[in-house]
């Protein structure tokens, strides 16, 4: 389906940026040092943007420069205590996992509630936390937790149309619009892919194959563009049409959204090696590309491009360059694909630490520049967890490749 895709940019990433080591390096250092700064004002809590620091500064809503302490676990919450696993891997410092094994009570005992797991983005939580302290440390009450997530998650597999749907059977209210498959679960599968691996248990193996190749068939454009959500039908079960949630309109693409593709199916491909993913991949990968304002900092949506007043998102670029530079790991060296995506992702990441580092001890976030929902007025032009952790683990796959991914 997408073998006609073509790159029509490619004189643009046939050069690479002057990324340095040093360039780098420091800017590592900076966020690990907000890390630690940030242990010292939230303790054993987690965090979320704090509703206390609230500042008025673009029409669409309100932007938030602070985080507040949170026991909540969620898909943002985890992603703050996956921070600190990826800092520890960094640095080696104790104070970076003593921090992240702080936080490891919350997704302990959330798991024993699988009311609160009741939604697609399960493996987003406990991907970063609860199996990324097992790989790092052997925790294995942390595995049990993790292996129950992930049998939760399966009872949100529907057999039929073979997806994760985005809100279970135990909410009956609005029924049709939570019938729906997500761009997002493309990284939430990597728990089934983990459960496979411990349990040998193939259930997991096939819903996560089931599930991306479904991503494939209904999510993405033949161009390589992507809806953020899939409707079908919760009577029928027949298929429905695409629709937004946080993208500009149903026939857009939302930018954080595709990055998740970027993301997820070279992490699938880690797992099954079918090649299938190649072919998507580069889709959705040179669509990326190819709506790239001149920055190569992302507008929160791919209508927008050069000349726009509307904000950024720079958590999508930060989770694309992650996605990029670990497809280039299953390329042969010397490969034209490979060479782009390289050059793509360095570019990228050197925007990244010119434009969006949070430079100012004063706040709390490592990425500034990131946008949560437009359409909702939520978190724009703002700092958030997601937008930190990706940020992090790109610095982490350039200055420590042989890192333990948690995905």
């Amino acid at each position: 389906m997408y073998t006609d895709i073509s790159l029509q940019s490619k004189q643009r990433w046939q050069e690479g940026a002057m990324l340095s080591s040093e360039a780098l390096e420091n800017a590592a250092k900076k966020a690990l040092r907000h890390l630690e700064i940030n242990i010292g004002r939230f303790e054993d809590k987690m965090v979320e943007p704090a509703v206390g620091w609230f500042k008025k500064t673009h029409p669409y809503g309100w932007s938030r420069h602070r985080y507040e302490a949170s026991d909540t676990v969620s898909w943002t919450t985890s992603l703050w205590t996956g921070a600190y696993w990826l800092a520890y891997q960094l640095s080696g410092d104790e104070k970076f996992r003593t921090t992240a094994e702080s936080h490891l009570k919350y997704y302990i005992e959330n798991v024993n509630h699988p009311e609160k797991l009741d939604n697609h983005d399960t493996g987003f939580k406990y991907t970063p936390s609860c199996v990324a302290a097992y790989k790092i440390t052997g925790n294995e009450e942390c595995r049990k937790a993790a292996l129950r997530a992930a049998q939760i998650q399966l009872e949100h597999f529907c057999p039929v149309n073979k997806f994760l749907i985005r809100v279970g059977k135990r909410r009956e209210s609005d029924l049709y619009v939570h019938y729906r498959m997500l761009v997002d679960s493309m990284m939430n599968i990597p728990l089934f892919f983990w459960a496979y691996e411990q349990t040998g248990d193939k259930a997991y193996y096939d819903a996560a194959v089931a599930h991306y190749r479904t991503t494939a068939k209904y999510l993405i454009r033949e161009d390589g563009s992507s809806n953020h959500h899939y409707q079908f039908d919760p009577q029928t079960l027949l298929p429905v049409g695409g629709v937004t949630h946080q993208g500009n309109s149903n026939d857009s693409c939302w930018s954080r959204g595709h990055a998740w593709l970027v993301c997820g199916y070279p992490i699938a491909y880690k797992y099954t090696k079918d090649k299938e993913i190649f072919d998507i991949h580069k889709a959705v990968s040179y669509f990326f590309m190819d709506h790239l304002p001149e920055n190569c900092v992302p507008y929160w949506d791919f209508d927008f491009n050069d000349g726009s007043m509307e904000p950024r998102d720079a958590s999508a670029s930060a989770a694309a360059v992650c996605g990029l530079l670990e497809m280039c790991k299953y390329l042969p060296d010397g490969s034209e694909e490979k060479l782009l995506y390289k050059n793509a992702a360095d570019k990228m990441m050197q925007a990244l630490i010119l434009h969006c580092a949070n430079n100012d001890e004063n706040t709390d976030c490592l990425l500034t520049h990131v946008t949560g929902s437009v359409p909702h007025g939520l978190y724009v032009d703002n700092c958030t967890t997601y937008g930190d952790y990706f940020y992090l683990e790109a610095l982490v796959r350039y200055l420590k490749p042989d890192f333990e991914i948690f995905w």
